[in-house]
């Protein structure tokens, strides 16, 4: 300011030169009203060369105001005489219109047009500007042919190109090119060129060139320079250890703090995110920097259901949103951190607070806010005030209705999911919605629990006409459509779509093995778990259910007790109630009632906790003992199980028909009237999506 106030005083303020110096020290300057301060002075030059011209729209573009920047581009261009702009001018402009996430593309195209009609082009600086706007607007196809026309490219075409597929989610392209630039073009990459194939490697869990791009950073001494990166691609290829080892030979700062929290709650980790966070007293700078962390860290809290810690950083959100005026600027931000609070106080159990949030966020409330509470409201069992809330909301998305239908289906409601799905597709909205894998698996759930199989039909029917986002061979629809078939006892169509499906994971699997096992069709549940284990898909806890429910219906003792041992040996599953259940079905059937009565002694109180575990446990061993005679062991489980009050109805039942086989019949009688006057509960089945209650008849 006293530089300038020195230039009014000799009449310079108005030369060009003197002007164009001034205007760059405003900028320069990070005062608050540094580049109001530069225009006024730009405003008051009468006569404006193409270098003020030029300070004047880089300043702006710079700012990040590209609306401003391309304003006075425009003005420049309407100037008598005419001043023609050059080559820096042309490289700014293409900086303001990439800047604007394509909103600038066709200006960006005109102006691009004007270049190479003006001969600016071939240039290397020109050339690489445009090549980043098109990359940074998503038309990476423009971006690769302005790469592949350059007759000279220097490192940072290179790199804006690599960068381009990276930040278009064209990662694999990007590493190609990395690797040609290293090994064709003679190109040295520079801490840029490999910070950007480190991210590349992050995106697509390319943990092999990650090791060696590593490698190379220790070649060329660049590790500490991108070992922030370096650390983020080790946690999302899930190599913790290796990201932590980079971070202990460091200088810790607010970025590597960041990445270490983000990447625990990536992984998993969220005690150790937790406990990153509560020990770090500068928690607020690196939240500052980065707003996405506290969406992390609601994660962990959501997930470890930790209130306390939670409402710490809402209180966290509300100091910065105070003294930050900028730190959540953007829309889509604002929706992701709303929903990330309502989120973490539904799963914390606090439905009342996660509304209290919901309602705070009125005036920005936003579609996923609306998404958010209905299913925590769903998840909390509170189905009719999440049917208020979906009622409520000014628009919907496919989310909001997928999220409803899921939460009727949840409820035991499949019609009114059904319904539901219907009233979308009529356009009660006005808006085309299209279900998609998430939509068509919740239906499809809905006819599994209606035994709705025509209408399960259809909607496959649908599914393989329309080829919705390929959902056909979505690995979720596909699951859901073996479970459909197979539980409506049309095993060859399940099985025709599990050798269709492209991708299988262990629940497609177990689905198939399901399908055959309660079918009592053992030796193809069995033989289908065998090619699970040559693909290299580890069995779960539910897998293992499914085959030894396979053996114990088919009679396959050796082979069921042999899974149960690979089970807790290999794989190290701890038996749960129901494997135990399958275990001694399986000997009970095969009268071997010494040995399952030897293995219920094994099993421990810490291994059962629950009555409603062991009583299934006892129920089993009890049927086996009336499937053998065996009188006096079925008569004292069953009373064992009345007296714990277990399976009532069904001990009865069994009791019953132990005395009858033994011809005891004054005893079936004294069993049946005491269940009489006990009374019994009734019965539910599903016939063609109708539910009909039925009493358990003594006769």
């Amino acid at each position: 300011m006293k530089s300038h106030g020195r230039f009014i005083k000799l009449g310079l303020d108005t030369n060009p030169i003197v002007a164009g110096r001034l205007l760059n020290a405003y900028v320069t300057c990070q005062s608050q009203n540094g580049l109001s301060h530069a225009h006024q002075l730009f405003d008051q030059v009468p006569f404006k060369d193409i270098v003020l011209w030029t300070s004047i729209i880089s300043a702006y573009t710079r700012a990040g105001n590209p609306h401003r920047a391309l304003q006075l581009f425009s003005q420049m261009n309407l100037q008598f005489p005419p001043i023609q702009p050059n080559h820096f001018v042309y490289s700014i402009v293409a900086r303001a219109c990439g800047s604007a996430a394509g909103h600038y593309l066709l200006l960006g195209k005109c102006v691009h047009a004007r270049v190479i009609k003006s001969g600016f082009v071939p240039n290397v600086v020109v050339e690489t500007a445009f090549l980043d706007m098109y990359a940074k607007s998503g038309v990476i196809k423009l971006s690769r042919k302005v790469f592949n026309d350059m007759p000279q490219r220097n490192s940072i075409s290179w790199n804006a190109m690599i960068a381009g597929y990276v930040r278009n989610g064209m990662e694999a392209l990007g590493l190609q090119l990395f690797y040609q630039m290293k090994c064709m073009d003679c190109q040295k990459p520079d801490e840029f060129a490999v910070s950007t194939a480190l991210a590349a490697c992050a995106g697509i869990n390319d943990f092999n060139f990650g090791i060696q791009l590593h490698a190379y950073l220790l070649t060329v001494g660049f590790e500490s320079e991108c070992a922030d990166t370096l650390c983020n691609m080790y946690f999302r290829c899930g190599e913790i250890s290796c990201s932590e080892k980079v971070l202990s030979g460091i200088e810790e700062n607010a970025i590597s703090r960041l990445i270490m929290v983000k990447g625990y709650v990536f992984n998993g980790r969220y005690y150790d995110a937790i406990t990153r966070v509560v020990q770090d007293s500068k928690f607020m700078e690196i939240a500052a920097i980065d707003h996405s962390v506290v969406v992390s860290v609601l994660t962990a809290c959501a997930k470890l259901s930790l209130l306390r810690v939670g409402k710490q950083v809402h209180g966290l959100i509300i100091t910065l949103l105070g003294s930050h005026l900028n730190w959540v600027s953007d829309e889509e931000d604002v929706a992701i951190i709303g929903s990330a609070l309502i989120d973490m106080y539904c799963k914390c159990s606090s439905v009342r607070e996660a509304r209290q949030v919901f309602d705070w966020l009125h005036p920005t409330r936003h579609i996923s806010h609306c998404n958010a509470m209905i299913t925590g409201y769903i998840h909390a069992g509170l189905l009719e005030d999440a049917k208020e809330c979906f009622r409520e909301m000014p628009e919907r998305d496919l989310i909001s209705w997928t999220t409803m239908i899921s939460g009727y289906v949840q409820h035991r409601l499949p019609k009114h999911g059904l319904t539901l799905l219907a009233k979308m597709y009529t356009n009660e909205d006005g808006l085309m919605l299209e279900g998609n894998c998430f939509t068509f698996s919740t239906a499809l759930e809905a006819c599994t629990l209606l035994s709705a199989l025509e209408l399960g039909k259809q909607i496959h029917v649908k599914l393989i006409r329309s080829r919705i986002n390929n959902d056909i061979n979505n690995v979720v629809v596909g699951t859901a459509l073996i479970n459909m078939y197979s539980k409506s006892g049309r095993l060859n169509y399940a099985q025709r779509v599990f050798d269709r499906m492209l991708e299988k994971n262990v629940i497609s699997w177990t689905s198939m093995i399901t399908g055959y096992a309660i079918h009592g069709i053992g030796s193809q549940a069995l033989e289908i778990f065998q090619q699970m284990l040559e693909t290299g898909v580890k069995p779960n806890e539910v897998t293992f259910v499914s085959v030894l429910t396979a053996c114990s219906h088919c009679g396959f003792v050796q082979e069921g007790m042999r899974y149960f041992q690979l089970m807790r040996g290999k794989y190290g599953i701890v038996p749960r109630a129901d494997h135990y259940t399958c275990v001694i079905d399986l000997l009970g059937r095969a009268g071997r009632l010494t040995e399952a009565r030897s293995l219920l002694e094994e099993i421990g109180d810490e291994d059962i906790s629950e009555d409603s575990f062991s009583e299934t446990i006892w129920g089993a061993f009890l049927g086996a003992c009336r499937l053998h005679g065996d009188v006096e062991m079925g008569i004292r489980v069953a009373k064992k199980m009345l007296e714990k009050k277990q399976q009532v109805s069904s001990t009865y039942i069994t009791l019953s028909n132990v005395y009858a086989a033994a011809g005891m019949w004054d005893e079936v009688y004294k069993v049946r009237e005491k269940w009489r006057i006990e009374g019994t509960i009734p019965g539910f089945s599903f016939l063609v999506g109708t539910c009909q209650k039925f009493p358990i008849h003594l006769t």
